[in-house]
């Protein structure tokens, strides 16, 4: 199957990857481990990730490093593009969730939108995506990994 990490996931593999197994957040922990058992499944992540990691990297304090790390994501978990069929999912569901007076963050929008849009399952840790419409599949590779070591 394949996946979409919103930018928490890419955050937790980009820390935890390098990072001494007893050294790992949870989070962290169980979204390496459910890398490792991919297999053949392709994950990928949104350009909106990009720019907010981007941002994270613009405001840290290790820059030089940051950089580094994330290009090695970057080549590893390829980003897909936010083209017209996105956008037009994104303001549908934003006018959607409004009419119930439920707001979601833009951005986590946006990357909830890229993956419905290319048909891949949503992988985040994000209490906002909880009230996506179920026509957005999700999964949280964070919180556990039993599912993952079928």
């Amino acid at each position: 199957m394949p996946y979409l990490f919103d930018t928490n996931h890419c955050i937790y593999l980009m820390n935890g990857w390098n990072t001494p197994e007893d050294r790992r957040t949870p989070e962290e922990h169980n979204t390496v481990h459910a890398v490792q058992q991919l297999g053949d499944d392709v994950v990928y992540m949104s350009e909106a990730s990009v720019g907010e990691l981007t941002y994270g990297i613009e405001r840290s304090h290790r820059k030089a490093s940051n950089r580094m790390r994330f290009h090695v994501l970057v080549s590893a978990i390829p980003p897909v593009p936010i083209v017209r069929g996105v956008w037009d999912i994104y303001g549908e569901t934003k006018a959607g969730l409004s009419v119930d007076g439920i707001r979601i963050p833009d951005m986590d929008l946006l990357i909830a939108s890229t993956a419905k849009y290319y048909e891949l399952i949503l992988v985040a840790n994000d209490k906002h995506m909880r009230h996506l419409p179920d026509v957005f599949h999700r999964e949280n590779w964070a919180a556990y990994t039993a599912k993952r070591e079928e």
